[in-house]
């Protein structure tokens, strides 16, 4: 069986959830099947759209570069004939029985059209909501939870977006990479002010795009069933859903090693954007009087797109107290370790997450679990059983949980006893094989299209 996997973006590059999750299942598979990856890089010292095929850590791979330096229209930052060029030559090389995509960010909602012509099977893992929020996390300006989904609400989120022209995204970039966020900020804002006729046809263009393309796949595995059920609510086939958790690598979890000594030590693990609520947790934190008590921040500082200002916030809010620090990015081959370094690890994430990854790590290391109600999150954690649930973005009721632990440090020999149990990444890959195989056999009683 030849498998190609679709990922917007891989490692060493990144090393977010996605990517190393896709990593970690495309070695187990390439075990017993031939397993390539098509993904994006960001190299502003190469040409645009130059694909190069390479060989990480035994895995074939083939990346292209895309800048966006070259875009021209809103449009043109979901599909792009450039990628549907290349990608085509990555298919006609690769030969492969099934394509896996992760995700299409970066890339082009056209390349699933471009599999479809030579009948191959697709299988879709929804990590979040980017097939019908252009964002992918239903939060909207102002991070609140985006209810309606409504275009005249997508139009407002994208308005520094969807008014995109020639050379737009360049002089961006040039000038976030030049300029400090309290100059940048303002700028967009003036920026929106001149251009401020946001279309709405250019939302439901989105909208519409990657509605053609998700009829056109053959399976979506669904993480968790909240994302399955919010899928079906878009109306998805609840057909084509297969709920599915993801597999971890379990090997390297020492699983006395967190039987630490010295002061409760709470963590932060992931990426440093405001809808994972690393704020909301340094200012509840912040409101405990007890000294006897440290935080750890891990992640990497990053002027994401939209949220140029946060890491200045961030390292404001952390000023003058000993108790919090900021740790900085971690290589995650080493997240068993740094697990074993704190007591409690808190997800205080505002968009309604899916499945996170780093909630299974922790259990895999028998730490305890502190996050937030949403998403879905309360599948894995049972509220006063084997962790503990706050309400998204409230402080106070985030404050009274990590009192309420310091005041009880034994409840947290109980949380370990009722951990459940993670799903190991060849249990995963037997898993995924299974679906790959009837997809491929169902296809042999397709009438093929004509290309």
């Amino acid at each position: 069986m030849r498998i190609l996997k679709v990922v917007h973006s891989f490692p060493p590059h990144t090393f977010a959830g996605t990517e190393v999750y896709s990593y970690q299942l495309s070695k187990e598979l390439a075990k017993r099947s031939g397993v390539s990856v098509f993904f994006r890089v960001k190299n502003t010292a190469d040409p645009e759209y130059l694909l190069k095929h390479n060989n990480y850590q035994g895995l074939e791979t083939y990346s292209i570069n895309h800048t966006f330096g070259s875009c021209e229209s809103f449009r043109g930052t979901f599909r792009d004939s450039n990628i549907d060029e290349k990608f085509v030559e990555v298919l006609n090389g690769v030969k492969p029985d099934i394509v896996h995509i992760h995700h299409l960010l970066f890339l082009s909602h056209g390349i699933i059209d471009e599999i479809k012509k030579r009948n191959i099977p697709i299988v879709y893992t929804l990590h979040d909501y980017w097939l019908f929020c252009y964002r992918g996390q239903l939060v909207k300006d102002g991070l609140k939870a985006c209810i309606d989904h409504s275009i005249p609400q997508c139009r407002e989120c994208l308005k520094f977006l969807v008014n995109i022209k020639k050379h737009t995204l360049s002089i961006y970039f040039i000038i976030k990479r030049s300029l400090p966020p309290v100059v940048l900020i303002p700028l967009k804002k003036i920026y929106h002010f001149l251009v401020r006729k946001a279309s709405t046809q250019k939302a439901q263009d989105y909208r519409e795009s990657a509605l053609s393309v998700s009829l056109k796949i053959d399976r979506f595995i669904a993480p968790s069933n909240f994302i399955r059920d919010k899928f079906i609510a878009e109306g998805f086939p609840a057909e084509k859903i297969i709920h599915c958790d993801y597999g971890f690598n379990t090997q390297g979890y020492d699983k006395s090693a967190n039987k630490r000594q010295g002061p409760l030590r709470f963590g932060y693990l992931g990426t440093l954007i405001p809808t994972k609520g690393a704020d909301i947790l340094i200012k509840a934190f912040k409101g405990i009087k007890e000294k006897d008590i440290k935080l750890d921040i891990y992640g990497r500082l990053c002027a994401y797109s939209s949220y140029e200002y946060y890491p200045g916030l961030l390292k404001k809010l952390c000023k003058k107290d000993k108790r919090i620090n900021l740790r900085g990015e971690y290589d995650n081959q080493r997240i068993a370790g740094i697990l074993s370094g704190i007591d409690v690890l808190v997800v205080p994430s505002i968009w309604p997450e899916n499945s996170p990854l780093v909630i299974h790590e922790a259990f895999l290391a028998k730490v305890p679990v502190i996050a937030s109600r949403c998403g879905g999150i309360p599948e894995l954690i049972i509220d006063g059983e084997n962790g503990l649930l706050f309400n998204p973005a409230d402080l106070d009721d985030l404050r009274k949980k990590l009192e309420y632990v310091i005041g009880n440090k034994r409840i947290l020999e109980k949380f370990k006893k009722n951990l459940p149990k993670i799903k190991s990444i060849e249990e995963n890959a037997r898993e995924l094989q299974t679906i790959y195989r009837s997809l491929i056999s169902e296809k042999t009683s397709r009438p093929r299209p004509t290309p």
